[in-house]
């Protein structure tokens, strides 16, 4: 008697929301027009390598190739991953299933990863061929695939992270903007800058980190968009991200390479300041409670924990003196001064927000990235050809020190015996902004006290006492 032989099927440790997704996304028709259409371009590619001895044009190709496949059309498979299921209404449906907020998300982005990883083992044999044909470094090429797969993803978890937007337009308008805006490139040059010089296994390990920081990062940055209000992500996302600036400003000090450190933190400290300020204000009780119930330490925690851009604006106001400190102290005042600047363009669009009937928003994050857009394209328009027009006559850029986004260009272009006096202007100026936002950051508090003190009532209601 024959027995049928078992059917494999994903093992049950794996997250359902993880199999739903990688099911669903290996059945489309886009992966596997995707999969046989590379494969058969590698084949051609790989015949080419044999006759042409691995020239610079067929290498050329194929790395292109590969790159477009895990970089940009894998990770875009995310662009409307959590939109679809808000507007079609099965978002609910899934939290019914008790997955939480951030299972949702994960196992989006994780399907995306998975499917992503099978393209990348798939080409290998394709560089081992490559190799015996001569001229190649395997293990090199080995790595080089490895770094274009973990970018891909990086890249994905932040279209996963735009795709909780409705708005298609808006989630377009960031994803280009994003690739192109001088800050983001600036600040990966000076990334990767760093760890080539670093080299060895060192670059790696921390270049690896760096891209698992940036999924958490933009992971729990959808997760909070759709979390339910009694949720403490907050509490989790923004201890890590402490810990990891803490990290970066301690690699920086034991490594010498403070300045290439400092602009890195920067750069990261302007995305958790983003993620802070664009939290809602939370009235459930029971988020408040969690804190009341640890006594102290928990209510000194409530201040910078807990859910809400109140409580992110400090935080991120923490954050800022640290990595303006760090700087400081190991470059320049000058430079810990562009850090504090830089710090207030993102406390002004989030000031904006507030000032508006934007603030009333269900979610803060849109009307932020609109704002963020209408700066941009501003300062893109009129202040770029005004201050390259000044430039050219050696003129310093005065104007510059009215808006924070565009001191640090006008700084740079500036007359030697101006930059002093440009930059202290700069400083007046933009302390307008974090004085607002901590101004409406007093009302909304003051707002959601009536939910601090029922919080306080569930824990200490017998012993008397107020929240605040």
């Amino acid at each position: 008697m024959n027995v049928a032989p078992a059917i494999m099927d994903f093992p049950d440790r794996l997250s359902p929301m993880v199999v739903k997704e990688l099911r669903q996304g290996l059945r489309t028709r886009l992966f596997g027009g995707v999969l046989l259409t590379l494969h058969i371009m590698l084949v051609l590619l790989t015949l080419m390598s044999g006759g042409a001895e691995n020239t610079a044009a067929v290498s050329g190709w194929f790395d292109g190739i590969v790159t477009l496949v895990l970089c940009i059309i894998m990770p875009l498979r995310g662009f409307s991953a959590v939109a679809d299921e808000i507007k079609s209404g099965t978002l609910d449906m899934l939290a019914l299933t008790r997955l939480s907020a951030g299972r949702i998300i994960f196992g989006k982005w994780a399907a995306i990863a998975s499917q992503s990883l099978l393209l990348m083992l798939s080409i290998l044999p394709y560089v081992v061929a490559r190799f015996v044909f001569g001229g190649l470094d395997l293990f090199g090429e080995i790595a080089a695939l490895f770094y274009k797969w973990l970018a891909g993803v990086v890249i994905a978890a932040v279209i996963v992270a735009l795709s909780t937007q409705r708005q298609f337009w808006l989630r377009t308008a960031v994803i280009f903007l994003v690739m192109t805006h001088m800050g983001t490139r600036a600040a990966s040059s000076s990334m990767f800058t760093y760890f080539t010089k670093l080299g060895g296994p060192s670059s790696s390990l921390l270049l690896v980190g760096m891209a698992a920081w940036a999924i958490f990062f933009f992971l729990s940055l959808a997760a909070t968009r759709i979390a339910p209000s009694a949720s403490l992500l907050s509490v989790v996302k923004r201890s890590v991200h402490f810990v990891m600036i803490l990290s970066l400003l301690l690699l920086g000090w034991l490594t010498g390479s403070a300045a290439d450190i400092g602009l890195i933190a920067a750069g990261v400290l302007t995305l958790l300041m983003i993620d802070a300020l664009t939290e809602r204000v939370n009235e459930a009780p029971s988020v408040y409670a969690a804190f009341y119930q640890r006594g102290w330490p928990g209510r000194v925690a409530l201040w910078l924990l807990a859910p809400g851009w109140v409580t992110g604006f400090l935080y991120s106001a923490l954050l800022v003196a640290l990595v303006a400190v760090f700087v400081g102290w190991t470059l320049s005042v000058e430079e810990a001064k562009l850090v504090a600047v830089s710090a207030a363009g993102t406390w002004m669009i989030a000031a904006l927000v507030q000032l508006f009937s934007t603030r009333k928003s269900r979610d803060l994050l849109p009307p932020f990235i609109i704002f963020w857009l209408i700066v941009n394209v501003m300062i893109a328009i009129l202040g770029i050809p005004l201050m390259a027009s000044l430039s050219m006559r050696s003129a310093t850029a005065w104007f510059t020190c009215a808006l924070p986004q565009f001191l640090s260009s006008g700084y740079k272009t500036a007359q030697a015996g101006d930059k002093a006096a440009l930059l202290d202007f700069g400083m007046l100026s933009s302390c307008i902004w974090p004085t607002v936002l901590l101004i409406a950051a007093v009302f909304a508090w003051r707002h959601a006290r009536g939910a601090r003190q029922e919080g306080w009532r569930m824990i200490h209601g017998k012993n008397g006492g107020t929240a605040d």
